[in-house]
Parts: structure tokens; C-alpha cells; sequence
């Protein structure tokens, strides 16, 4: 007989009149496998030989028993030999055993063949179990200083959740808002890269288009942000249709879904709306805020930060970042009730407009009286910055963060003092920073 390949059965001939309630899912899902192709009944059929062969294995070691009889005169080949039946019982049952070994693992190659490289599933599966024992960890922020703790933290744990400010409005994140009305993509997208596992992956989504009229300067993972917003008609949503593709190891959530805007407060009593609006004028900021009021927080981040055993706020801008991230009220009633460790991560450089003449003291005083609790640890670098090193820097009108231990005492705040300087750079080596919070544990 040729099987005529036109008149193959598919799933909705199979399973026609079928309805779609859960069991009725089930059912289909097993049907599935017995479709033409799916190279699975082959491996399933010897498989289920090599349990025959096992099964005349162990009648052949129990034949005192006189069980089943006819299947003895049909199995009892060794008689003719005079071999013993010790022995052709064992060998029944190892050729069995391997035949059913064989079979389970042929199927199972051919199965993970169809998804990915089967010789890299062990290798994954130990990975993924491993980390997965790791501590829960909730790290908050922004810029370029959260998606480098990220790298470095998804080598320890599966369990990071990263909650990001979503107040920028500068650069391809701003013209997006004013377009799309959507809340800041631009470290969301450098949080979800940092924490994608698919190869490739980061790359394409922090790929910056230097072309190509509107698109360029746009970023390819903030147009996707953009486009599963406007596809959900849902920013929410779209988020987390974004962390189920993209193959995280953890998750990324915004502080809000909303398009929430950032305003500060000077210490002369100027008041200025938007990030960038910060950075335009030198000075002291006493206060900043969300607007409109009362912004709703994230479901997903809310519910991290309930389950987290240490949560993370920094390293970042410390208006701009760090205390809008838990600026939404949902973020900070959570971090103000959860057990969990506190610990902040002192900026190596200061910022202008933001935190001009601050130290270390000055920063974890703001955090403290934004958020309405306390860090329980501070983590601050103590190494001396090269000169030349430092020139780059003051050109920028930026400035290494003091640090005075003595403000600290009587506080009750564990001070982690160490290099954590990435050479070459004025800013926090990942490796360090990590090894320092997983010592914390």
C-alpha cells in the first residue's frame, strides 16, 4: 500500500467534534503524537518490545512458578540448548531493558530535536535546577547600572525579578512616548536583553537602527516593546507577553504601566517636570515625585517583592533611577512590609543636576526618606579612582561619592565597604558587586 501523502490525516480530522475544555486539550495533546511524521511511534514501539522482552525475562527467572504456561512453550528456546533458564531469563531481561532504554531515548532525541540541540538539554536542565534553588531576589532601578547587576545575579539565581523606572524621557525612549503615550521602554529592554537566555538575543534587541529616517536612532527592542503594546492595545500585557518570549532567566516588570512622568523639586524651590529636565540646571534636589498621582504599580513586581528574600535598590542615578523605581505607592508599601533584606548600592560617581556635592550619607538619607525605610546594608566603593581617570569624569561635571563612615554609626546599617571598581571605568565592577550580595545571604 503507497501512502498518499495529499490524503494524510491531520489533528482537526482526528479529533473533529472535540470540545475545547481543558481535558479535551489533554486528549488532544496525546493524539497529536500519533500523527504521520512525528517520529514518535517508532521509538514508542520498541520501547514497549523491549518491556516483552523484560516481561519474558522475569518468566523465565520465576519458571518454578509454572506462571503462564503458554507463554513458557512459546518463550522456552533455551531448553533447546540446554542452557539454563537462569541465564536466558537474564538475558530476556537485559535485552529488554536495553531495547526499552533504547527506545525511550531515540523518542526523546527525536522529540527535543524538533525545539533545540539535544545535546545541550542535559547541560540546561542542570543549569536551570540548579539556579532555580537559588535566593529570591528583587533588584530595583534603571540605566545601564541595573542590567549589569542583572548579568551578573542570573549566574547565581533563576529567581530575579528586576523592577525598573520608566520615567525617561530622553532620546528614542522619549520620542516613543510622545508618539505612543507608552511608559519609558529604554532599560526595559536592557533588563529583559540582560536577562534573555536565547542566543543572539541581547544583540538584536539593543541594536540601534543608524538609519532609515524615524527608525533611526530607535533601538529594535524598544520598537518591539512598542509593538506588543499597540498590539494588546495593553502596556501591561505587552510586558508579559514579552517575558514569556524571550526565554528569561527571571523576570522584568516596570514600576508602572503607566505613562507616569518625573518631577523634582530643588533645594531653592524650583520645580521642574520630566528626566532630562533634572540634568538641565545645576543644584541640589530635595525632592521628586510621580505625576499623575497615585500611579498604579505593576501586579507582577508588587507580588516579587511580597515573596523576595533580599531586595536590591541600585546601582543608578539616585533621582532619575533608584527612588523612581519604588516611587508607585503598591512598590513602596510592599518593601516597607516585606522581611526581606534591604540593601543599597551607593552611585561610585555623583550626577549633575542631581547629586552634586553628596556623599555616600546624603544618598542613603534620600532613599531612606522617599521610600520610608531604611537600607538594612549599604554597599559602597572605597577604592581611590585613577587621576587620569577622573579628568574624563570632571569634564562631565561628575565627582567620586564621598564616603564617611563615621556618619553611618548608631544607625544600625551594615556598611560593606570594598573595591568594587571595574578597571578602566568609574563604575561598579558586576562580578564584585555580586559576589558581595551573595555573601549577604
Amino acid at each position: 500500500m503507497i501512502w498518499n501523502k495529499a490524503k494524510r490525516p491531520n489533528l482537526r480530522t482526528l479529533t473533529q467534534g472535540l470540545r475545547t475544555n481543558p481535558a479535551d486539550d489533554r486528549f488532544l495533546s496525546t493524539l497529536r503524537w500519533l500523527l504521520p511524521g512525528m517520529r514518535v511511534k517508532r521509538y514508542a514501539l520498541l520501547a514497549a518490545l523491549g518491556m516483552l522482552c523484560m516481561f519474558t525475562g522475569v518468566v523465565h527467572l520465576s519458571w518454578q512458578t509454572t506462571f503462564l504456561p503458554w507463554f513458557l512453550q512459546t518463550t522456552r528456546w533455551a531448553g533447546y540448548f540446554s542452557i539454563p533458564l537462569w541465564i536466558s531469563g537474564g538475558l530476556w531481561l537485559l535485552g529488554g531493558l536495553t531495547l526499552f532504554l533504547l527506545g525511550l531515548r531515540w523518542m526523546n532525541r527525536s522529540m527535543l530535536s524538533a525545539i533545540t540541540d539535544p545535546g545541550s538539554v542535559s547541560k540546561q536542565v542542570y543549569i536551570r535546577r540548579r539556579l532555580e534553588a537559588g535566593p529570591r531576589i528583587v533588584a530595583l532601578g534603571g540605566g545601564t547600572g541595573l542590567s549589569r547587576v542583572l548579568r551578573g545575579l542570573k549566574m547565581e539565581t533563576a529567581n530575579i525579578t528586576a523592577v525598573v523606572a520608566v520615567t525617561d524621557d530622553g532620546g528614542s525612549t522619549g520620542r516613543l512616548r510622545v508618539s505612543f503615550g507608552v511608559p519609558a521602554v529604554g532599560d526595559l529592554v536592557d533588563c529583559l536583553a540582560a536577562l534573555s537566555d536565547a542566543e543572539g538575543l541581547p544583540d538584536l534587541m539593543e541594536y540601534r537602527f543608524k538609519r532609515g529616517g524615524e527608525l533611526e536612532g530607535h533601538t529594535f527592542g524598544n520598537l518591539m516593546l512598542v509593538s506588543l503594546s499597540e498590539l494588546n492595545n495593553d502596556f501591561a500585557k505587552a510586558m508579559r507577553q514579552a517575558n514569556q518570549v524571550l526565554r528569561l532567566r527571571g523576570a522584568v516588570w516596570p514600576a508602572t504601566f503607566e505613562a507616569a512622568r518625573l518631577w523634582a523639586e530643588r533645594e531653592d524651590g524650583t520645580r521642574v517636570q520630566g528626566e532630562t529636565a533634572l540634568r538641565e540646571k545645576s543644584g541640589r534636589i530635595r525632592k521628586v515625585g510621580l505625576a499623575p498621582i497615585g500611579v498604579a504599580a505593576m501586579p507582577e513586581a508588587v507580588h516579587a517583592l511580597q515573596k523576595a528574600e533580599m531586595i536590591v535598590l541600585g546601582p543608578g542615578s539616585l533621582y532619575s533611577s533608584v527612588i523612581p523605581s519604588f516611587l508607585p505607592k503598591g512598590i513602596q508599601i510592599a518593601i516597607q512590609q516585606s522581611p526581606a533584606r534591604l540593601v543599597y548600592i551607593v552611585n561610585i560617581m555623583s550626577e549633575r543636576g542631581e547629586t552634586e556635592g553628596m556623599d555616600a550619607y546624603d544618598h542613603f538619607q534620600a532613599v531612606a526618606q522617599h521610600l520610608g525605610r531604611k537600607p538594612t546594608v549599604v554597599l559602597v566603593n572605597n577604592t581611590r579612582i585613577p587621576e587620569d581617570l577622573l579628568k574624563r569624569y570632571r569634564a562631565e561635571g561628575q565627582t567620586p561619592v564621598r564616603f564617611n563612615p563615621k556618619r553611618f554609626e548608631g544607625l544600625g546599617v551594615q556598611i560593606v565597604a570594598e573595591d568594587f571598581l571595574e578597571p578602566g571605568f568609574a563604575q561598579h565592577d558586576p562580578v564584585r558587586l555580586v559576589k558581595a550580595l551573595m555573601s549577604l545571604r
